[in-house]
């Protein structure tokens, strides 16, 4: 378990005056526990709960929760709290409800959470716990006690303590209380029941306890064998010990060596090259400036889309000329059909070395920021679990009646990207922006790409 620093910007500005580097210190540390499995956690009150549940009670095998209660609202506010923190409603069997219904009294609630009703006694919460803890879609209990002076709380602590002694799932109890409930609060305890006063506590210790089993569960991955890295390696010799962008065109063939999809291309410098360089490509097709200082070439005029025959794309020529000069480099792409964007870059990591990303892509990586970071090369598993760890991930999936796209093509792709990276420790950085992802069919092409060499 960990606990990281410096996640927020001004916290990342106190840590680089310390260390010296201005590098994204939470991103780099995420990847880095994810690689080595290490949970992390966002305030140390989290953490410092989970270790202790982690100390008296066993992993749970997955995220689906039961809870039990003694009062409708704070039933309802601990299934919140349990959503909110990514656990799953657990559901009884139809032999668990009539066991439930058998032991409970007559008003009591039967669902998730079962509301065993304020006058419960002793035997109501036995049964309840010892109920779901003998369900196979449980994997965990959380019991939210509200005390009430009608009610041998004692003996409530025995009992659920009764449930739990050769249990293999974990249980929580959250109890609200005043100080004469404190003997209740002891004795779970003591019985090795870990007991908290709210239930987003017991909610988000239940959450981390199953990250810590989905972590030691996990397989390791398959690395993939690729080739590539001969051609590689000449594109980028000219390069290496400069500090410079690579063309267009080489940075293009720099992906094409390691097999990712990329549009048909040729370069244009001169007007005669029009004629051979369409040939190659076709039509509809783009022409791009290829110049290592201009960065956004849309918002420059240093793209022009959606060029049909010969014609318009001397005027296009004409017209990339007249901006940036004669003699300027441009690269005439093949024009790929809409797709879902997404992003693939890399970066330096210092002591980790290539930092891969992933996130929705276009223009929206900078306004939403919905990416995740790995420490290259990648295994299959963890390039699933960086497309699935998207918050937008759901847009993947398709949404308004579009088909959504290929994941596993994706996750080649990933691969192959992150290969790249840790075989050349050279790539300062590199962006494949935007990447468009199609439905099973059709691999995903990286449609613009800027890399940067050491």
């Amino acid at each position: 378990l960990a606990l990281k620093a410096g996640r927020t910007t001004e916290g990342a500005i106190a840590v680089s005056s310390h260390t010296g580097t201005l590098a994204d210190q939470a991103a780099m540390a995420k990847a880095l526990f994810r690689k080595a499995g290490v949970v992390d956690f966002a305030d140390s009150d989290e953490m410092i709960k989970t270790s202790i549940a982690l100390s008296m009670q066993p992993l749970p095998k997955g995220k689906r929760i039961g809870i039990i209660t003694n009062t409708g609202g704070p039933g309802i506010q601990a299934v919140d709290t349990a959503v909110d923190c990514g656990l799953e409603l657990a559901r009884w069997s139809e032999a668990g409800r009539r066991r439930l219904a058998e032991s409970l009294y007559p008003e009591a609630s039967l669902g998730n959470p079962v509301d065993v009703v304020a006058t419960a006694g002793p035997d109501q919460f036995h049964a309840a716990v010892d109920t779901l803890l003998h369900e196979d879609g449980v994997d965990m209990v959380m019991v939210y006690f509200v005390t009430a002076p009608f009610v041998d709380l004692p003996a409530i602590a025995t009992r659920i303590k009764d449930a739990t002694t050769h249990a293999d799932k974990p249980v929580v109890c959250v109890v609200c209380t005043l100080d004469k409930g404190s003997t209740l609060v002891d004795q779970l305890r003591n019985a090795g029941v870990p007991v908290f006063d709210f239930p987003e506590d017991g909610a988000r210790t239940l959450c981390g306890m199953a990250r810590v089993h989905a972590l030691r569960e996990r397989s390791a991955g398959m690395l993939p064998t690729l080739h590539g890295r001969e051609a590689a390696a000449k594109i980028l010799a000219p390069y290496e010990g400069k500090g410079h962008y690579l063309s267009q065109l080489h940075a293009f063939d720099l992906l094409a060596s390691y097999g990712i999809a990329v549009p048909r291309r040729a370069p244009v410098r001169e007007k005669d090259d029009i004629t051979a360089a369409a040939g190659e490509v076709g039509f509809p097709c783009v022409l791009k400036v290829d110049a290592a200082d201009v960065v956004h070439k849309s918002d420059v005029g240093g793209v022009v889309l959606d060029i049909r025959d010969e014609r318009m794309l001397r005027q296009a020529w004409e017209q990339i000329r007249l901006r940036f000069g004669p003699g300027v480099a441009m690269l005439l792409l093949e024009q790929m059909p809409g797709g879902c964007e997404v992003i693939v870059g890399s970066t330096e990591a210092p002591g980790l070395g290539g930092l891969v990303m992933f996130g929705l892509g276009g223009v929206f990586v900078e306004a939403m920021k919905d990416v995740v970071f790995s420490v290259a090369p990648l295994t299959d598993r963890e390039a699933d679990e960086m497309i699935l760890g998207l918050r937008g991930s759901a847009v993947l999936d398709g949404v308004r009646g579009q088909p959504g796209i290929d994941k596993e093509a994706l996750r080649d792709l990933l691969l192959r990207a992150s290969a790249l990276v840790a075989d050349f420790p050279c790539l300062a950085e590199m962006d494949l922006n935007p990447v468009l992802a199609y439905p099973a069919g059709k691999a995903p092409t990286a449609v613009d790409v800027r890399v940067r060499v050491r």
